[in-house]
């Protein structure tokens, strides 16, 4: 299949592009406010008919939505107000259709005000509001939509935007005493009727293909850790279906809803197995919300997790499951269409993952993400009657191609014999055969994987002269039950020996010089530096813990009290690291704290202050032991700042850290960006000082 590519010739596509033709030579160094940057191009939707795309461009301190008219090629351009970084402003959060004629815009409102005005003063007021709008394409009849009865600045969300009732939508929001009702909002006037009384404990609700709602996740429990999905049954009651687990270092349901069939009443839903006879990943299935039945698989990989699923936007029905391999691929059950995501791939070359991100209803049109590993992503429209593609734009223009590393498979086996692989990524520009120092870089989860595809701190270290390691030890997801479940009670066993032994094969294939290597990793990949540093100290140079266990037992009585003993999320993570009373000795003998007085290597250890997941605790006893042992630790707790979700400051800051403690104790031999100095302001850390 031939596909042609064309640049769109509107100011946006000339402006995003600029930044792709500068030698990367020549070009400053990239920073680490670079890749903090927020997306330029946001949520581009087609409508019904494929014939306008609206998306949200963001220039400097501005947001303007654009729409095209895919026909004529004009381009409508409307400012939605802008926001700056340390003060706030109008931040769009997206865009949909209601037709081809009124756009649905939902958007969130947050000013701070200062000290003295500026950029680092305190903040000493905020407010923070959200809407939800029903435009006209043309910009005009402007209406505000909201719940019955909702406070200023608190309308809810939109649930469903019920394609064949062309004057209303669907949207859930807190009423009195914060329970999350349902109201259908006419779009032209606003009028707004519940239809729907929910609970203080409702999260979300779900509908089927017609609008109706079916079904509903809720929580249980005093603190809330259990997720609960409820159908509606014929009597108006709501009875429990599932129980869909939820634990804090990452959400793992064992359900997990991918939207509406093409049947009343029914959701495909991506199923975990909890038995070999279930088969080994997870597959989609058809959840019957009227008599309560799961259906079997429909569609599943035998290698891989899917991981989403591309639905007709006029029918409903399944077009392709989606899955990880290294790159994410899409394989589509009508010919033709899979032969058109063949010939896409095939233009972009080898190492591009592409997703389908809105389509017309009768799928003349598609808008696709395209990213590669030195590539965070663009976006283009494939007409599929004309097989063209036209480049929308980039996503992060600020990062050309030329300027990221270079990302490869490798492949290497354990000491037992299981085969297993990691991603190498290599500085830009390096030679061949070179060895620049290595950073490897374990991800958190631990059910979780490294795929084949642009990653922020991946990059950044490459860009700042480092390879980066990136292992898929046992107990990774992605690739089904079992290898999950070989990493069950290997916290610091054989899920650590991967990591120890992928390293060691990159020693052995001459990639890397064993006298140059550092560990750095968030979450489980924190712990496992700690790990790394206590018990392999010969292996590392030094080691980053960010947001890190290093007390398993204290961490299981973490996850007792908030969960409850007889709770799903408690028995997962006993099942994951070990029972505490049986497996006592084992667990201790896992746990980083208890290595401090045999610890050598320099240790940063960053927390945030308000982490719910683990808490700071782990990383200040950490901290304690080693300065008691009088071993080199620093450690920064960043005010404000939970487990995930960090504002762009913070983001900025961990990088900087990062790059610091490196540049320090993993010195770079050739030519590289000079690394920018630590923020030393209160309010964003409090630093301890090096024993």
């Amino acid at each position: 299949m031939k596909i042609w590519i064309a640049r769109l010739t509107g100011v946006l596509a000339t402006l995003l592009l600029a930044g792709t033709m500068v030698d990367p030579a020549q070009a400053d160094p990239l920073t680490a406010a670079d890749f903090a940057a927020p997306a330029s191009v946001i949520s581009p939707s087609l409508s019904p008919s494929g014939r306008y795309l609206a998306w949200v461009a963001r220039s400097g301190e501005n947001n303007e939505i654009h729409i095209q008219d895919l026909e004529t090629g004009e381009i409508a351009r409307r400012s939605a107000g802008g926001a700056r970084e340390h003060f706030g402003g109008v931040f769009i959060e997206s865009i949909s259709w209601k037709g081809d004629d009124r756009l649905l815009i939902s958007a969130t409102q947050l000013e701070l005000r200062r000290v003295g005005d500026r950029e680092d003063g305190a903040v000493r007021a905020f407010a923070y509001r959200q809407s939800v709008l029903s435009v006209a394409r043309d910009g005009s009849s402007a209406v505000s939509l909201k719940g019955p009865g909702t406070e200023e600045g608190r309308p809810g969300e939109l649930l469903d935007t019920l394609p064949d009732d062309a004057g209303h939508v669907l949207m859930s929001y807190r009423g009195g005493e914060g329970r999350l009702h349902v109201a259908r909002v006419n779009i032209q006037t606003g009028e707004a009727v519940k239809i729907v009384d929910g609970t203080a404990r409702v999260l979300s609700y779900l509908t089927d293909r017609d609008g109706a709602v079916v079904g509903r996740t809720t929580y249980r429990g005093l603190t809330g850790r259990v997720l609960v999905m409820e159908a509606l049954g014929a009597d108006g009651r709501w009875g429990e279906v599932f129980r869909m687990r939820r634990d804090e270092l990452r959400d793992l349901p064992d359900y997990r809803f991918l939207g509406a069939t093409d049947q009343p009443g029914q959701s495909f839903v991506a199923v975990r197995p909890k038995t070999p006879e279930e088969g080994d990943t997870t597959a989609v299935h058809v959840f019957d919300f009227a008599t309560r039945q799961m259906g079997p698989a429909i569609w599943r990989h035998e290698t891989y997790d899917v991981s989403g699923i591309v639905v007709g936007a006029g029918d409903r029905s399944l077009m392709a499951g989606c899955y990880w391999a290294d790159i994410y691929r899409c394989d589509f059950s009508d010919r033709q269409e899979n032969a058109v995501m063949n010939g896409i791939r095939a233009f972009l070359g080898e190492g591009w993952s592409v997703s389908v991100v809105s389509q017309a209803e009768d799928r003349s049109r598609w808008v696709v993400r395209a990213s590669a590993p030195n590539n965070p992503g663009e976006y283009y429209i494939f007409d599929l009657e004309e097989r063209k593609m036209e480049l929308l734009g980039q996503i992060y223009p600020q990062l050309p191609e030329a300027s990221l590393g270079a990302m490869r498979r490798v492949d290497y086996a354990a000491s037992d014999g299981r085969a297993l692989f990691g991603y190498l990524t290599r500085p830009p520009g390096a030679a061949e055969g070179g060895r620049p120092p290595l950073v490897v870089l374990p991800h958190g989860g631990p059910e979780a994987r490294d795929v084949l595809s642009y990653d922020r701190w991946a990059q950044f270290l490459a860009t700042r002269g480092y390879q980066v390691f990136q292992p898929n030890f046992r107990g990774s997801s992605g690739m089904g039950r079992a290898f999950v479940e070989a990493g069950h009670r290997q916290w610091g066993l054989r899920m650590q020996d991967d990591v120890t032994e992928g390293v060691q094969s990159l020693v052995a294939q001459g990639l890397v010089d064993a006298e140059q290597v550092c560990i750095v990793g968030a979450s489980y990949g924190g712990y496992a530096a700690l790990q790394a540093g206590a018990s392999q100290p010969d292996l590392y140079q030094c080691a980053i813990s960010i947001a890190g266990p290093s007390d398993l037992l204290t961490m299981l009585r973490h996850e007792r009290s908030e969960g409850g003993a007889d709770s799903d999320r408690y028995e997962y993570w006993v099942r994951s690291i070990g029972d505490p009373t049986a497996d006592r000795a084992a667990i201790e003998a896992a746990s980083p704290l208890n290595k401090a007085a045999g610890w050598s290597i320099p240790l940063l250890l960053i927390h945030g202050e308000d982490d719910t997941v683990v808490p700071v605790a782990q990383s200040r006893n950490m901290e304690r032991a080693l300065r008691r042992e009088g071993k080199p630790v620093r450690l920064v707790v960043m005010d404000g700042a939970g487990h995930t979700g960090w504002s762009r400051a913070d983001e900025i800051r961990v990088m900087v850290e990062m790059e610091a403690f490196l540049r320090e104790h993993l010195p770079l031999t050739g030519a590289a960006p000079e690394p920018a100095a630590p923020a030393e302001t209160a309010a964003q850390a409090e630093v301890a000082p090096a024993a």
